[in-house]
């Protein structure tokens, strides 16, 4: 496997570990993540004052240290307002902070509606396309290997019908776009981005991936015009992968708000 190729393999997987919890959770963590599927739920609706700390100790078993750490955690990712001396409030959906990795998979755990869906695609949309455009600018002989080895992951992913595969490799080479961008406020990015553009693809991927040879194939002009140096090509490459992504998960309604994203 030559070098470029394994790192194309070792970034998909470190950001694959983002989204999934490999060791077993703390009772504050396991608390945590109950209240956060509450929340998601809306067992625990939006301006709720939740129990106060003694109350939820003694509803969920644990001590009033994991209570806190637990609260503490929620307010961290904008889920809970958080004042001294007075009870916890469930925040507007607004202020959660959805490039949190957990807030993300907890997300995924509790069933994305639509409207999230759509909401997911308009930062793609804003963003992922001048990127593109950016990487034909920009990109160096290392950047488009590291592009086409994803897009073999992909292509191996896709003829072997293996779901998880497929999803490293698309990963993988969309992270290879924002370093071929070269723009360092890009690249600050990335590991926020990352985890929301993961989630994107579990939302959107086929459950049967011998089903996506025309995203493959999308992929992979996308990549001739990188290659080429062909930015407006690039920019509507990307726009287009998206808004077929978009289709599948939206039934093939395209809001109205996509028209308005250039």
């Amino acid at each position: 496997m030559n070098n470029s190729k394994a790192v194309a393999r070792n970034l998909a997987s470190m950001m694959d570990m983002l989204m999934t919890k490999t060791t077993a959770p703390s009772i504050a963590e396991s608390l945590t993540h109950d209240l956060a599927i509450r929340i998601m739920h809306g067992d625990l609706s939006e301006h709720q004052s939740l129990p106060g700390e003694n109350e939820l100790a003694l509803q969920y078993q644990v001590s009033r240290t994991s209570v806190r750490n637990a609260l503490q955690a929620l307010g961290a990712k904008g889920m809970l307002s958080i004042q001294a001396k007075r009870r916890s409030v469930v925040t507007p959906r607004e202020q959660w902070n959805f490039l949190d990795s957990e807030v993300l998979l907890w997300l995924t755990e509790s069933g994305m509606e639509e409207k999230m869906v759509e909401q997911l695609i308009v930062a793609r949309l804003i963003f992922e396309p001048n990127v593109a455009a950016l990487a034909a600018v920009n990109a160096t002989g290392h950047d488009l290997a590291a592009l086409e080895d994803a897009y073999q992951l992909m292509a191996e992913g896709q003829s072997h019908n293996q779901r998880e595969l497929f999803e490293r490799g698309d990963l993988a080479f969309h992270l290879a776009l924002l370093r071929a961008s070269h723009n360092p406020f890009l690249l600050s990015l990335s590991n926020a981005l990352s985890s929301a553009m993961s989630l994107s693809f579990k939302q959107t991927l086929e459950d049967d991936v011998r089903l996506t040879k025309e995203a493959l194939q999308q992929h992979f002009v996308l990549l001739d015009a990188i290659r080429l140096k062909q930015v407006d090509t690039a920019r509507q490459r990307m726009r287009e992968i998206l808004l077929k992504a978009a289709q599948k998960r939206l039934q093939n309604y395209q809001p109205e708000i996509f028209n308005h994203i250039d």
